[in-house]
């Protein structure tokens, strides 16, 4: 039975046209964000007036638009056109997304305002937070604008009331307090135990947030391991808007999950981890290993050069593990990334292995991680690694990365006196909050090097990682661009989640030296590939992600059934 069901009013739509894969280059790659959704709404409303299918599709992602993402930019605009359509909506949505067409966004006078946010969000210091809150939220015309800008930060301070507090700030009028009670819901989803927050979201209005509510409710049933009753939440709503790509990846793994591994498939496998100056840290990750299930897989742990107590962590490590299984490598110096993985990955137990596993220095492992990376590989001979979902290491989780794909176009003539952007990389989920649409498995191009598996295979036609990229950056990235064009590509299994306790050192680069290495390395990486391969890269993970996406949707509709 489905409790989160909700009025039928969109007309019936193929989740799969020709018109999506020959229009649009980035289809395939996901909808997981307000900011993809805009970007194909502009392209289905232009193809609605000769295409009756796109129509279809632009009324319901306007009508999922406006309910999963309502105060995003430009989201209320699209609504209004998809009304003028003839989407159906009911008189209160229809108000709110009248309001939101009409507010004004933030512009380049409130960029003092948004810098002082920016550091504000930053530090732990409460009482300044909700007086700067109190000040932008008290402006009837741009409250709604700052709720948008700063809503993700409040959700990721940690401290619930604030967020809270923040939506009672505002001068809602009549019209808006819908509006409220859904930001309100979207607060209990990411900031309360699904338990509670479920009670929020059965309290909305199927008539105006129906499509939300279903997918907001599904999830957390998922949560609450209630699986029948939230596959069947979002059966209903994959129902109403097939199109979805995320939606349709994820239904189907709920249909069909990845099996987890026997601990017998483990003793091919070689796990690696390397350390700098991160004792602490890595005390905590190799606890974390010591409680997980890895069979009879064998540690290689390499100390590189650190000056803190990381040897005694390691010698420790290496009498809870055994001195069979727990193997240290120590370094005078340190050598950088690139170079502590090579070393590993030379060793002759390790090259006589099947899989490397690579482990991040300050990460939490769940217990099955290796028994669900290895699940995922089954079957698939060609593949050259296996990641999965990375998080944050404290609620509200928010997502730090899941797969990357290629925007299937030729590199583009670099402008002169500009630099090179040619590896064009979809970072599909881009620090966004979890909402469960990253848990699907499917191929890709690359993966998180903070936990993730290589198949030794892939390294010896591919090679290793390469020291230009010392100390770090970009070299898991290229690593597995030289895997798929030795024809190993990658595959993504974002039901697992490994809790990462730092940011990743792209993301932590702040101060002039830190970018100007970010930028050195990307410059190499985008002057590393001819036009060619670059080229081969992007049709040929476009074509796999069409095909896994297309055998889906066809399990699904076969299953489901259509309304098309």
């Amino acid at each position: 039975m489905n409790q989160f069901t909700f009025p039928d009013t969109l007309p019936p739509c193929s989740g799969i046209q020709p018109a999506f894969m020959r229009h649009f280059s980035g289809w395939h790659l996901g909808m997981g964000l307000a900011s993809n959704i805009t970007g194909l709404l502009h392209g289905l409303h232009i193809l609605s007036n000769e295409q009756p299918g796109c129509k279809a599709a632009a009324m319901g992602m306007s009508l999922w638009g406006i309910q999963s993402h309502p105060l995003a930019p430009g989201m209320g605009q699209w609504a209004l056109k998809a009304k003028s359509m003839g989407l159906q909506t009911e008189n209160a949505l229809t108000r709110i997304m009248t309001g939101l067409a009409t507010l004004p966004e933030l512009s380049e006078a409130d960029n003092e305002l948004m810098d002082t946010w920016y550091a504000l969000a930053r530090q732990d210091d409460r009482s300044l937070i909700l007086r700067f809150l109190a000040v932008v939220l008290a402006d009837p015309n741009k409250a709604l604008a700052w709720l948008h800008h700063c809503w993700q930060d409040l959700i990721y301070l940690g401290k619930p009331e604030i967020p809270r507090a923040a939506l009672d700030m505002i001068p809602w009028n009549a019209a808006m307090l819908p509006l409220k009670a859904r930001m309100e819901a979207d607060w209990a989803f990411h900031c309360q135990p699904p338990e509670k927050a479920l009670e929020h979201i059965e309290e909305l209005a199927p008539d105006t947030w129906g499509l939300w509510r279903a997918y907001a409710g599904g999830e957390l049933l998922l949560r609450m391991g209630q699986k029948n009753k939230g596959k069947a939440a979002l059966a209903g709503l994959w129902k109403a808007i097939p199109w979805h790509v995320n939606l349709t990846l994820k239904l189907y793994d709920l249909f069909n999950p990845i099996p987890l591994a026997t601990e017998t498939d483990t003793e091919d496998v070689a796990i690696l981890a390397y350390s700098w100056n991160k004792a602490d840290l890595l005390a905590d990750t190799l606890d974390s290993l010591a409680k997980s299930s890895v069979g009879t897989a064998r540690i290689f742990a390499l100390n590189n050069g650190s000056t803190d107590h990381t040897a005694d962590v390691l010698k420790k490590a290496r009498e809870r593990f055994g001195p069979d299984r727990f193997h240290i490598e120590t370094l005078p110096i340190n050598v950088g990334a690139p170079a502590a993985r090579n070393w590993l990955l030379s060793l002759p137990q390790v090259r006589a292995s099947k899989w490397t596993a690579f482990l991040d220095d300050d990460i939490v492992l769940p217990k099955n991680w290796l028994l669900h990376l290895l699940g995922a590989a089954q079957g698939h001979q060609n593949i050259g690694a296996v990641g999965c979902r990375i998080t944050a290491a404290t609620p509200p989780f928010g997502l730090q990365s899941a797969d990357y794909n290629l925007f299937p176009a030729p590199p583009a003539p670099t402008e002169p006196g500009s630099l090179p952007n040619r590896v064009l990389v979809f970072d599909n989920c881009a620090g966004s909050t979890d909402t469960g649409m990253f848990t699907y498995t499917r191929p890709c191009l690359s993966v998180s090097g903070c936990c993730h598996m290589i198949r030794m295979q892939a390294v010896e036609k591919a090679g290793g990682f390469d020291l230009r990229y010392t100390p770090s950056q970009f070299d898991d990235l290229d690593r597995d661009l030289r895997s798929a064009l030795a024809s190993m590509p990658a595959i993504y299994a974002g039901d697992l989640a490994i809790r990462h306790v730092q940011h990743s050192s792209l993301a932590k680069s702040q101060t002039p030296r830190q970018i100007g290495h970010v930028m050195g390395n990307k410059l190499k990486l985008d002057t590393k590939y001819t036009d060619d391969e670059l080229t081969a890269l992007g049709r040929d993970n476009m074509q796999r992600l069409w095909s896994d996406l297309e055998t889906k949707h066809a399990f699904l509709v076969d299953r489901l059934g259509s309304r098309a």
